[in-house]
């Protein structure tokens, strides 16, 4: 945490100019893990580094801004914070404006290596499904309908620790999510990977702030001309 609180410093000077100095910062909305102390908090380098190049691109100094998920779209329609990205609208409803999708962003199920792995959706039916309480699985509840079956852990985290203690036999993750355990070394031998739907996310801009959806569109954009932003999403 003190090196991102660094970080945020280092960028409140770089991104400062005769012609930003007077500007109000990017205030960057993160999600973190309410049941977590800060130093147990996963952010990750993607949305820190998301972030930062944001705010050069728009010249303005960096502030993060770390809430729950429940707490962050009532941040962003309060004014209270600028941006968050990594969304869609029908996983966070709210009265913001949206960005271009520009995030490439997996749904996946793992299956345990105990049971048969699910050749389509279609055999998930009436399943015990590993999920986060408070999210949304649009594309699961609209396929699953009455045979959609929830198991919801308080956090993304605990649903993952569920799913690997046995407690379910399948889990509703992102492919970020599945990246990273492997990265770790924390997933089983045998275990499958279902695919539920492939998208690309976006940023919510508040209505409230003193930044457009206009101006962070085209900070995207220049990001993209630049080759910065190819950079930025190999760190997912």
């Amino acid at each position: 945490m003190l090196a991102r609180l660094a970080l945020a410093l280092l960028l409140t000077v770089t991104a400062s100019s005769p012609h930003a100095a007077d500007k109000t910062p990017l205030r960057y909305l993160q999600k973190v893990d309410g049941m977590l102390t800060p130093d147990q908090q996963q952010i990750t380098k993607f949305q820190d580094q998301l972030g930062a190049a944001l705010a050069r691109q728009l010249k303005r100094p960096l502030q993060y801004i770390e809430l729950p998920r429940r707490r962050l779209m009532a941040a962003l329609e309060n004014g209270d914070g600028d941006i968050l990205c990594s969304y869609l609208p029908e996983w966070l409803p709210g009265a913001v404006d949206w960005t271009r999708a520009f995030i490439p962003t997996s749904e996946v199920v793992l299956s345990s290596p105990r049971v048969k792995a699910p050749a389509t959706l279609t055999d998930l039916r009436g399943q015990r499904l590993g999920t986060v309480l408070g999210y949304q699985y649009p594309e699961l509840e609209k396929f699953l309908g009455n045979d959609y079956v929830r198991d919801d852990a308080p956090t993304s985290m605990m649903s993952v620790r569920k799913w690997l203690a046995g407690r379910v036999d399948y889990l509703v993750t992102q492919r970020t999510t599945v990246n990273r355990q492997l990265a770790a070394g924390g997933l089983p031998d045998g275990y499958h990977m279902l695919v539920v739907y492939e998208v690309k996310a976006k940023c919510a801009v508040s209505r409230k702030s003193q930044i457009t959806v206009e101006e962070v569109n085209a900070a995207i954009n220049a990001m993209e001309k630049s080759g910065e932003l190819a950079g930025i999403l190999r760190l997912r």
